[in-house]
């Protein structure tokens, strides 16, 4: 074989291996479809009719809140009370509310007063949430975590995961302690085998810290929106990051994890936070922070322009009101969801 042949079949064969692993890189590569609050954009929050439509879409994990009842039941809201944008008395009437606005707060109700709420009758924002494609579903009620878990047991196939966000804010001490709050999720979850099949979110990551030391098996994620990582000042940290001063040690989302690294697993940032031509860019890109051991699920994203920028980043999944959509750009551009 003379040279010109040796160095043509050494280029076909670097070649080939190029495209092997380039097509076997992609291959491996999935989203992760979260449906933000079941499918917000599509049906009430945070209800188990939206849970079952996200789930007919194909959803591969439910995002949802989680607050805990005065008689110790987790129930699935969004807010520390109720919120009268979002629920009815059960006669219709509108929510009776305090001088700011808000409803009794979750943690002051028992389970038989949260289910006399009507919260499928209303739609919050009319400009974010048109009708159609969202469509309310009146009486429909708040669901206990234990409901949704039994409604996830007539899906056996689907395996469907649970990204459960805890609502407690340091700023604003309006819940049970973290200690108890966190236990009485951690029960359900037991109860229902499922620690292998949920995900914990939080803003407030003293409450990770807490769960982790409980049962270190559950995986646990970090969220930060575009103000809750700022200091208060150059002596105090923001309350939000478990002592974490986000400026003394380097100034970007990659740092902060790094001090968190014992028990968070995944970054979930406000999307702007790791897009890199944004303003509120945090100094880290997705694929800095995935080489460092987190997974990057971003929120939330609605529009298919700026999910393909994030699918170009790299993220590992995307929390958005419209799941259909996300499953639109997925199918458009041959991207496994997982």
């Amino acid at each position: 074989m003379n040279n010109s042949k040796i160095y043509l079949f050494f280029f076909i064969f670097i070649l080939y291996g190029f495209i092997f692993s380039s097509c076997n890189s992609q291959a491996k590569y999935s989203v992760d479809i979260q449906g933000h609050r079941g499918a917000r954009g599509l049906a009430p929050e945070n209800t188990l009719v939206g849970f079952q439509k996200a789930i007919e879409l194909g959803v591969t994990t439910l995002e949802f809140d989680v607050g805990v009842t005065k008689d110790g039941f987790p129930i699935i809201f969004h807010d520390v009370a109720i919120n009268p944008n979002i629920c009815l008395e059960n006669n219709g009437n509108p929510i009776k509310t305090d001088s700011l606005g808000y409803g009794p707060l979750i943690k002051n109700l028992t389970l038989t007063e949260i289910k006399s709420f009507d919260c499928g009758s209303l739609n919050p924002d009319l400009i974010r949430f048109p009708e159609p494609p969202r469509q309310n579903y009146p009486s429909e009620r708040i669901p206990t975590l234990q409901e949704l878990f039994e409604l996830l047991q007539k899906y056996p196939d689907k395996n469907i995961w649970c990204n459960i966000e805890l609502k407690t804010n340091p700023n604003y001490p309006a819940t049970y302690p973290i200690n108890e709050f966190a236990d009485a999720v951690l029960q359900v979850i037991e109860l229902n085998n499922r620690a292998n099949l949920v995900n914990i979110q939080s803003f407030h990551w003293q409450i990770l810290e807490y769960i982790n030391d409980q049962q270190s098996e559950i995986l646990l994620a970090g969220l930060v929106g575009t103000s809750s990582y700022k200091s208060v000042n150059d002596s105090t940290p923001s309350p939000w990051l478990n002592g974490i001063h986000f400026e003394q040690v380097g100034g970007t989302s990659l740092a902060i994890l790094e001090e968190a690294k014992q028990y968070i697993n995944i970054f979930s940032p406000s999307w702007r936070l790791i897009d890199p031509t944004d303003n509120e860019f945090l100094g880290s890109s997705v694929k800095e922070i995935q080489s460092a051991g987190f997974k990057v699920i971003p929120w939330t994203i609605n529009t298919t322009r700026i999910m393909k920028k994030l699918i170009d980043e790299g993220v590992d999944g995307i929390i958005t009101d419209y799941p259909d959509s996300l499953k639109f750009v997925l199918e458009k551009f041959n991207i496994p969801q997982k």
